[in-house]
C-alpha cells in the first residue's frame, strides 16, 4: 500500500510536539522523587498517544466529517454520565476511574466540538445572520455547560475562543461576534453569583487581590512563582519549593526550576513553532472543513498554553488547565495527539487548488487570514 501523502507531513509541527512531550517526560522524571510512578505511566501514555496520532492521519481527513456528529453525541453522553455516576475528586466530577486509569471526557469533548462545528459551518448558508449563528453557538454551549457543572472552569473557558475563532473564519459578521461577546460579559455577574463555586471565586480574587484572601488560597500560585524564579538562567534550583499538583497544572514551574530561563524559553519556542505551523496549514487549506478543523484545534491548544503558563508565572488566575503535550495525564496527552494528528492530516493532503468535489458540497465562504484580503472566496 502506497501512502503518497507521507512525504507532505509537516515535520516541524510533529517534531515540535515530540520535543514538548519529551520535555514533559523529563520534568516528571526529575520531579518524581517519591516514586509515584508518574514518569513510567506517562511514558506508556506517550506510546499510546503516538499510535493515536498515526491512526488519525491514515484516513483522509474529509472522511472524519461523517463521524463528527457521532463523536459529539458520544462526548455529550460521557459528560452527562460523568455528572450522574462519577465520584467527586478534589471537589469535582471530572474523571471516570477505571482501575488505575482515569479518563477525562472534557478533553475529548473539545475535539468533538471542533469537529462538529467544522462540519456544520462548512455547509452553513446564513452565517451572516443572527439566526444562522444559533446552531453553531449551541454546539459549543451545551458541552460548555456540562463541563462547567462538573465544575471545570478551565476546560469550559477554552471552548469560548474556539467558537469565536471558528465562526469568524467561517464568515460570521464581526458586529454579531462583538455583540455576542458583549452579551457574555453582561452575563458574567450572574455566572459569578450562581455558576462558580467558592473555591473558584477565591482563585480569581487571589489573583486580582492577593492580600484580600487567606494565605492558603494563593499558596499554590505563589509557590509556583518562586519555583520559576529560583531556576535562574540555567536551572537546577526550583526543586526546593513545594507546589501542589505541580506535575499536572503547574508542570511549567518544574521546567523553569530544572532548566531555567533558557529551557523554559526553549519550550515556549517549541510552542511557537507548533502554532506557526498549524496556522500555516490552516492558511494553505482552502477546503472549508479542513481549514476550520485546523483553526479550532490551533485555538484550543494556544488558549491552554497561554492560560497554563500564565497561571504558573502569576499573570493569570488558576483554572486547573493542563499544558498540552507536557502535563502529566493520559487523557490530555492522547487527546492532544489526536488533535495533532488531525491537523497533520489536513496539512499532508492540502492542494493549491480544489475542485467542486473537494469542497464536499460546502457552501461556507471561508474568510481569508490576511486582513487586507478579507473577502469570500468564489465557491
Amino acid at each position: 500500500m502506497t501512502l503518497p501523502w507521507v512525504g507532505k507531513v509537516n515535520v516541524a509541527l510533529a517534531g515540535a510536539a515530540g520535543l514538548l512531550a519529551a520535555m514533559g517526560l523529563f520534568a516528571l522524571w526529575t520531579h518524581d522523587r517519591d516514586g509515584h510512578g508518574w514518569f513510567d505511566r506517562q511514558l506508556v501514555w506517550a506510546g499510546v498517544a503516538a499510535a493515536v496520532m498515526l491512526a488519525a492521519m491514515l484516513p483522509h481527513y474529509r472522511s472524519t466529517r461523517h463521524a463528527a456528529y457521532v463523536l459529539y453525541a458520544l462526548a455529550l453522553v460521557a459528560l452527562v454520565a460523568l455528572l450522574v455516576f462519577a465520584r467527586k475528586t478534589n471537589g469535582a466530577r471530572g474523571w471516570f476511574a477505571l482501575g488505575p486509569i482515569k479518563l477525562q471526557p472534557a478533553e475529548l469533548a473539545k475535539i468533538a466540538v471542533v469537529m462538529a462545528m467544522a462540519r456544520w459551518l462548512s455547509v452553513a448558508r446564513d452565517l451572516h445572520t443572527v439566526r444562522g449563528l444559533a446552531a453553531p453557538a449551541l454546539i459549543a454551549a451545551v458541552p460548555m455547560a456540562l463541563i462547567l457543572a462538573q465544575p471545570d472552569l478551565g476546560n469550559a473557558i477554552v471552548l469560548v475562543p474556539v467558537a469565536f475563532a471558528m465562526l469568524y473564519v467561517a464568515g460570521a459578521r464581526t458586529k454579531h461576534l462583538l455583540a455576542a461577546a458583549a452579551f457574555m460579559l453582561a452575563c458574567a455577574p450572574g455566572v459569578w453569583r450562581w455558576g462558580l463555586k467558592d473555591y473558584q471565586k477565591y482563585r480569581i480574587t487571589s489573583f486580582l487581590w492577593p492580600d484580600a484572601v487567606p494565605r492558603d488560597v494563593s499558596f499554590q500560585q505563589q509557590q509556583s512563582i518562586r519555583a520559576c524564579a529560583a531556576g535562574g538562567l540555567t536551572g537546577g534550583e526550583g526543586g526546593g519549593y513545594y507546589v501542589p499538583e505541580q506535575h499536572t497544572d503547574f508542570v511549567y514551574s518544574i521546567v523553569c526550576g530544572e532548566l531555567g530561563f533558557i529551557g523554559a524559553s526553549f519550550m515556549l519556542l517549541l510552542f511557537g513553532i507548533l502554532f506557526a505551523q498549524a496556522g500555516r496549514i490552516a492558511a494553505q487549506t482552502r477546503e472549508p472543513y479542513g481549514r476550520l478543523v485546523a483553526v479550532g484545534i490551533l485555538v484550543f491548544l494556544a488558549t491552554q498554553v497561554f492560560v497554563n503558563v500564565g497561571m504558573a508565572i502569576g499573570v493569570a488566575p488558576i483554572t486547573g488547565i493542563t499544558l498540552p503535550f507536557v502535563s502529566y495525564g493520559g487523557s490530555s496527552l492522547v487527546c492532544c495527539a489526536l488533535a495533532l494528528g488531525l491537523v497533520l492530516n489536513v496539512g499532508a493532503r492540502w492542494v493549491p487548488t480544489f475542485s467542486s468535489r473537494d469542497l464536499d458540497a460546502g457552501h461556507v465562504a471561508i474568510r481569508e487570514f490576511v486582513p487586507q484580503e478579507r473577502k469570500a472566496l468564489p465557491l
